[in-house]
């Protein structure tokens, strides 16, 4: 038995490609399809079957897509009712593929039809040895039960007993989960990628939690903000995404091309470094760096109707952004600016720019009351260790609240753990407000601790 994990950045998300004698399997595959048809070659081995451990919602799978390349099948919940060719397995079912024996059991509570298989190789003996736990148990932690909010107690009820389903399978098992550390389907993942039951039932505080109405009260209980496309996504694995290999091929454009289709209101994402964002910049433009949560972020925030422009710093910025793009269900990619910024402005074309600022000259300024400093990380993040005096407005929020600093009087400074996250603030902040001082703090919260200026907690 050979286990190939796939990490896809960003989505923090985990694919597996599992190699038997005659056949390979592949499991909860993204939309990069490639990726996976490589392996199996590499393997020397045809793909034969496809395995969904649920709908997910946080990014769009490519199994519809590999399943039409290979002639492979797809296996999932029969409870799941998609609306693409599959083969539907109730709870127990026990299949014998190549030298496999794979049982799906369903582990409700992430989702209604979330599942786990569970794998035996008749070559080494009868017992099971793997479990590919999906989004029901990761290292650390357990999926988050509150994305359907009218039935998030019913699930984390749900979860609690799917738990003592697969911790009944075993501490020898070896589990193989669907996210690490940086996805929103848990609150406190590990960073480590695969682990055993036994480690999990030991170390894994959810897991641990008992009796019942102290693991729900507990799991519910500071969840993060679900993303807006997880459940355009859920809806999208439903029915089945189109095939990449079917979409437009986005489009190499002029300056004088994408100002066109800008004014026409298509969006402009730019995908480069905050350094360069703050140099110069097309009015208007979502910024969201690729060295950031690019996918999550994009999902999150980006109107999915709107078709959509590239500005990237190279073509592998470019093949980066448009392939996650396509991760969250963003497909309407119509083109990118050729050569990059550079070409705008030797087309003499209008730029903005704004200003960084050091965490030093923002003491100064903080102290002298010259600046109000926006904290755009998560609400638990900011209670954890804040600036005194820090308004907290998350990335996300920005949208919409931008207008309560409408009136401010100061210059304002944005911040996060990286620069990233107010790098995308602050131009959701840009896209309503023209005629403010605004500035990214360089270093961000690391740079300010770093130097051992004051943070406190709790609400400002």
């Amino acid at each position: 038995m050979e286990i190939k994990q796939i990490y896809t950045p960003g989505l923090a998300q985990l694919s597996y490609v599992v190699g038997g004698q005659n056949a390979c399997f592949v499991i909860d595959p993204v939309r990069n399809i490639d990726q996976y048809i490589q392996i199996a070659d590499s393997l020397h081995l045809p793909i034969a079957g496809i395995f969904e451990t649920h709908l997910h919602a946080d990014f769009v799978s490519g199994h519809l897509e590999l399943a039409e390349k290979t002639g492979a099948p797809i296996y999932l919940a029969k409870n799941a009712k998609v609306h693409y060719p599959h083969q539907g397995l109730e709870h127990g079912e026990e299949l014998m593929l190549d030298v496999f024996s794979v049982k799906l059991l369903n582990t409700p509570g992430h989702t209604p039809e979330s599942s786990v298989f569970v794998f035996a190789d008749t070559r080494r003996g009868p017992f099971s040895i793997a479990v590919f736990s999906g989004d029901t148990l990761f290292v650390g932690d357990v999926g988050r039960p509150d994305l359907f909010p009218d039935l998030k107690e019913c699930l984390a009820s749900s979860l609690y007993d799917s738990l003592r389903i697969i911790e009944s399978l075993g501490d020898h098992l070896e589990v193989y989960p669907g996210h690490g550390a940086g996805s929103l389907c848990g609150k406190r993942l590990s960073n480590k990628l695969t682990s055993t039951i036994g480690i999990e039932r030991m170390y894994n505080e959810p897991m641990k939690l008992h009796p019942k109405e102290v693991f729900i009260e507990t799991l519910l209980k500071d969840m993060p903000v679900a993303p807006d496309h997880f459940s355009r996504c859920s809806a999208i694995n439903r029915k089945g995404a189109a095939a990449v290999s079917s979409l437009p091929k986005i489009k190499p454009l002029s300056p004088a091309q994408f100002d066109k289709l800008a004014k026409e209101g298509h969006l402009i994402v730019d995908t480069r470094s905050f350094h360069h964002f703050a140099s110069a910049h097309i009015e208007n433009s979502y910024a969201i760096s690729v060295k950031g949560n690019f996918p999550t972020f994009a999902g999150w925030i980006l109107p999915p109707d709107k078709p959509i422009l590239l500005v990237c710093s190279n073509e592998n910025e470019l093949t980066f952004a448009q392939n996650q793009l396509r991760n969250v269900g963003l497909d309407n990619i119509v083109g990118y600016l050729k050569s990059g910024i550079d070409a705008w402005i030797d087309d003499a074309r209008h730029t903005a720019h704004y200003e960084n600022i050091t965490v030093h000259e923002l003491k100064r300024q903080l102290e002298e009351e010259k600046i109000l400093l926006v904290d755009t990380r998560n609400a638990e993040e900011y209670h954890a260790a804040h600036i005194q005096g820090a308004v907290s407005i998350p990335t996300h929020d920005m949208r919409t609240r931008y207008a309560e600093l409408q009136d401010e009087s100061r210059p304002i400074a944005f911040i996060c753990s990286s620069g990233y996250r107010s790098l995308t603030a602050l131009s959701l902040f840009l896209q309503h407000v023209k005629d403010k001082k605004i500035y990214n703090v360089l270093g961000a919260m690391p740079a300010w601790t770093a130097v051992n200026y004051p943070t406190t907690t709790g609400l400002s």
